[in-house]
């Protein structure tokens, strides 16, 4: 690692868990911006922000660019209580229409957090399902203010100034044999006594079965890397969510879904990433990696570090071009191109990704025609 990057991950060690920090990596002359600037681009500014309070004071950035990481912090704490307020409020409503929404990611993971509000956070993914659809999306139009392009698996709805994801289908894999374990095993659990409750702000969620919970994450991480990118952010929900629950996981039928959907591959190269990187503890892994996977594990580091948060700050590839059907075009090749060099962590997956995104694609396109007829 570079001395820039031995500081950052000292940071983020430091923030996720609470140690000690080895204050011999920084000096008078640490590159303070450069840090800054790496956690803006991972996502990652509360975390790191955590991690400085454990080092001296006089070791501390200018006042200036502290002062600016904690306005940043500031913010992250604004924006999760609201985004919780809203979940409590979504939550209401559809519950008043004989709704049960089960939540994704997002305000979930943040609970395993040692800080939950210092988690960047995004939108609100719920899973409806297809029965209550409809209802839940006519629901929310009530009172939306704006709308994205709906896909097969979702729409995204700008509600009360937040955007929620209201999914029919919980997610889904390209691969026909990794996908059909995937859905059965969606149709076991859901609306049954399996799910998980937990209180958010005061407000009680239901959680997908931890086991489940657990292999989604890193299947939706994998899924992700594999179509424009990640960063450090998504390692360190799988992280934190593996080491809050490790006395509740059942670490055997996390790694039997894994296999299911052909990513145990995935789980080991990132649990590289999550051991040497982020100073989870080895046992707290469904499934160990082993000495092959340290290479390829350094290789998924690189592509993470380079890219940042979803991929967005790679210099790599160029921006996507304005234009509906150039910008389709440009999805479809970027993401065959990542399937071509990244493969290897899910071969199944990356085989039929970039057909299904083209089908799914051409199914939208056919759905809007359909219903202007």
């Amino acid at each position: 690692m570079t001395p820039i990057q031995k500081q950052f991950f000292a940071l983020v060690q430091s923030g996720l868990w609470g140690m000690d920090i080895d204050s011999t990596l920084f000096d008078r002359q640490t590159d303070w911006q450069q840090l800054y600037q790496s956690a803006k681009v991972q996502a990652l500014l509360g975390i790191t922000f955590d991690g400085m309070q454990n080092l001296p004071k006089e070791l501390h950035p200018a006042r200036e660019l502290y002062l600016k990481w904690c306005n940043s912090l500031l913010q992250i704490e604004e924006n999760n209580h609201i985004l919780n307020r809203e979940l409590a409020n979504v939550y209401a409503l559809y519950r008043a229409n004989g709704i049960e929404p089960v939540l994704l990611k997002g305000q979930g993971v943040a609970q395993n957090y040692r800080i939950p509000l210092h988690r960047q956070c995004g939108d609100i993914d719920l899973y409806i399902g297809p029965k209550n659809y409809k209802t839940a999306n006519k629901l929310l139009r009530q009172e939306a203010t704006g709308e994205h392009e709906e896909n097969h698996k979702h729409t995204c709805i700008h509600w009360h100034g937040v955007d929620i994801e209201n999914h029919r289908v919980l997610s889904r894999f390209s691969s026909p044999s990794s996908d059909g374990h995937f859905q059965r095993e969606i149709a076991r659990w859901h609306n049954t006594a399996a799910c998980r409750n937990l209180e958010i702000e005061g407000c009680r969620v239901t959680l997908p079965p931890l086991s489940f919970d657990v292999a989604y994450v890193l299947a939706h991480s994998t899924l992700h890397f594999l179509n424009e990118g990640i960063g450090l952010r998504q390692v360190c929900d799988w992280a934190n969510l593996l080491h809050a629950r490790r006395e509740e996981i059942d670490r055997k039928k996390t790694a039997k879904l894994l296999r299911q959907w052909g990513l145990s591959k995935a789980a080991r190269v990132f649990g590289v990433v999550a051991v040497r990187y982020l100073g989870l503890p080895a046992e707290d892994l469904p499934i160990a990696y082993t000495e092959k996977d340290l290479k390829t594990g350094e290789w998924l580091f690189n592509d993470i570090w380079q890219g940042g948060n979803f991929g967005r700050y790679t210099t790599k590839i160029k921006q996507r071009p304005k234009g509906y059907w150039r910008g389709k075009w440009y999805t479809f090749t970027r993401a065959t191109r990542r399937c071509r060099e990244f493969g290897s962590l899910a071969s199944a997956e990356a085989r039929w990704y970039p057909l299904m995104l083209a089908v799914h694609s051409a199914q939208v396109q056919w759905n809007k025609l359909w219903n202007r007829n």
